[in-house]
């Protein structure tokens, strides 16, 4: 006689099921020791599957006081309704739900289907017992294995975008790459992105507490590639890492088969903890779950350090990098002349009669990127070309000349070669004479000063520095506390005309008997350069408000115009200058700042810097401080 699956179809443990209360099918399948569902969770228990390492990564759970918790943050992907922090619980009601044809809203499927990973992973660990678990066909799942056939796996890291809050740091995603392809035919594949949803109409600064706070939810999508690589090189100007995984064929499917059941998730997104790249990582979790990759982040996630901890386990295989429109459109310049340059971007007739036919390729050529670039710039269609990309294609289609396309030269080291983005500083210096001892710790990220191998020498952030100090008599004060400080310095040349920005909120005391002083500073500038190894100069007008005790207008508004001078002469050696006028409008104060500071990279993560400041209310009567200080990077 066969012996039914659950129990008969009027049976309370039936009734629970066909209802989707798991926790109470459990509860009254335990009592009947000879069902099949009782004798897997009796099997269960005794191999303590709920604290196998695979179980915790596929519910995403993480150590909380003495207990544990998903990170998870919707009821409808847990099938018991103590599943998102127990376990035991989620692992006996998913073992029941696999018994049920019932579809819970809103997950359109059965829990066989919805949850094929844990399905395939409980059925491998049960043993003999496993093959009790029904195992229905899944149609949907087939298709969307069929669709992807995903051989290789590949993190691509778009760098920083310091105009873009979410992306200030970077950015990751995962590309599903098919075998033997070539990167032509990878442009067509599927990507996986993890991203914060965003309500339209937000509020830069709603977007920036609620992207702190965790008010947003973050989930998985899955999108044409090419429509993510022409948002992020060609719409952001953004220039694109591929980091191909070394991981076996197993793996991959463990990786796309959870991939599946994620795509109902969401979490509460956080920009510098649970983000984009954090996220990606508990994606992979399931293909190294006895040594999670999220394990090593247990503050603040910055995207690069995502990649360095890959390159640690050895599981990148190969790097590739693709140059943002922008940059390629400056390689395609420096074969034209000045005259013809100016030409495309007035949009002015480009005299290609006069022009051999391999000159007017190349002119057109530019052109047309040009045109693309300012359509996707200005906010245009990302797919539909304009009339004037239409024009002159058709030009170029008539030249029987087929050019090779356009290469940037790729950065001797990539991001993840970079230093690390967490700081501590020890440094000398002096205030209006007195020295002072300074300890600094900056948790992220890049400064003008720090070593440039693997970052972009163009944008500075500091987030979250604290700074000690110590006058002559050993009294240890807080001389500095940063919440954000973002310089962007973007040179401009004949096609692109960035605008250089900054901003910052600090608290500051110069010295232990001088008041905190809190600013709110806001600035924008003009860069320029002539070339890629010259100096970089810019000028930049700010304003801040400033609320400071020691003030006879504790409560005031200043305004700053300040110069200066970027350069790297040699490999390794950075150089900084500047010179600042401060109005104080309301405590009609002036001051002038100069400066002149270096720093010599002594080793990857060791940099030396030394430097002179002189302030002063009359710039011929400037009273000059040194600094000297140490940096070690991690």
């Amino acid at each position: 006689m066969t012996q039914p699956l659950v129990a008969d179809e009027h049976s309370p443990v039936t009734t629970a099921l066909t209802q989707g209360n798991y926790d109470a099918a459990t509860e009254l399948a335990i009592k009947q020791p000879d069902l099949p569902l009782a004798r897997l969770i009796s099997h269960a228990r005794k191999l303590k599957l709920a604290q196998q390492p695979m179980w915790m990564a596929l519910l995403h759970y993480q150590k909380k006081g003495k207990g544990w918790e998903s990170q998870i943050d919707v009821p409808h992907y847990f099938l018991s309704e103590q599943g998102k922090t127990n376990p035991q619980r989620e692992l006996e009601a998913t073992l029941a739900g696999f018994f049920s044809k019932t579809v819970i809203k809103p997950m359109r499927l059965t829990a066989s289907c919805r949850f094929v990973a844990r399905r395939q992973w409980l059925t491998e660990s049960l043993g003999d017992l496993g093959s009790l678990i029904p195992n229905p066909d899944c149609p949907e799942f087939k298709r969307y294995k069929t669709f992807f056939a995903a051989d290789t796996l590949t993190v691509i890291f778009p760098s920083a975008h310091p105009n873009s809050p979410s992306s200030a740091f970077g950015h990751t995603l995962l590309r599903l790459d098919k075998k033997d392809q070539d990167s032509e035919l990878k442009l067509l594949n599927q990507s996986l992105n993890f991203a914060a949803e965003i309500p339209e109409q937000v509020s830069p600064l709603l977007y920036a507490v609620g992207g702190i706070t965790g008010a947003f939810q973050g989930r998985f999508h899955i999108l044409p590639y090419h429509i993510k690589l022409r948002e992020y090189g060609q719409v952001d100007n953004r220039d694109i890492w591929e980091y191909t995984l070394n991981l076996s064929p197993k793996q991959v499917d463990w990786v796309l088969t959870h991939a599946y059941e994620m795509l109902i998730a969401s979490f509460d997104y956080y920009f510098f903890r649970e983000n984009c790249s954090y996220h990606l990582l508990s994606l992979l979790d399931v293909a190294f779950p006895e040594d999670r990759l999220t394990d090593a982040f247990q503050a603040w996630v910055i995207p690069v350090d995502t990649i360095k901890i890959l390159e640690q386990k050895q599981l990148i295989r190969a790097r590739h990098f693709e140059g943002s429109l922008s940059n390629k459109i400056k390689v395609q310049q420096r074969a034209l002349t000045a005259n013809q340059v100016d030409r495309v971007v007035h949009g002015k007739d480009l005299g290609l009669p006069k022009l051999s036919p391999v000159k007017q390729a190349m002119l057109l050529d530019l052109a047309s990127d040009f045109s693309r670039y300012q359509r996707l710039n200005s906010g245009g269609s990302v797919t539909r070309l304009s009339k004037a990309e239409r024009r002159l294609l058709k030009k170029r289609a008539k030249i029987p000349l087929v050019t090779e396309d356009v290469e940037v030269q790729r950065p001797k080291y990539s991001p993840d070669q970079g230093h690390g983005t967490s700081r501590i500083g020890v440094m000398y210096s002096e205030n209006q004479g007195v020295a002072q001892y300074q300890l600094q710790f900056r948790p992220a990220y890049h400064d003008f000063l720090d070593p440039s191998t693997g970052y972009g020498d163009n944008t500075a952030i500091d987030f979250g520095s604290v700074t000690l100090a110590s006058n002559e008599h050993g009294d240890v004060f807080l001389k500095e506390f940063v919440v954000l400080d973002i310089q962007s310095v973007e040179p401009r040349d004949r096609f692109f005309k960035p605008v250089s920005w900054r901003t910052r909120i600090a608290f500051n005391k110069g010295r232990q008997d001088k008041a905190t002083r809190f600013e709110l500073l806001g600035g924008a500038g003009l860069a320029y350069r002539a070339s890629k190894y010259e100096p970089l100069g810019f000028v930049f007008a700010e304003t801040s408000l400033i609320r400071d005790r020691d003030l006879d207008e504790k409560t005031t508004i200043t305004g700053k115009l300040r110069s200066g001078v970027l350069w790297e002469p040699l490999s390794g050696i950075r150089l900084k200058t500047g010179l600042k006028f401060e109005r104080d409008f309301l405590n009609s104060e002036e001051i002038w700042t100069a400066e002149i500071k270096a720093s010599i990279s002594l080793a990857k993560n060791w940099a030396l810097t030394l430097g002179l400041e002189a302030s002063g209310l009359e710039l011929d009567h400037l009273e000059t401080d040194p600094e000297l200080g140490i940096r070690f990077y991690f």
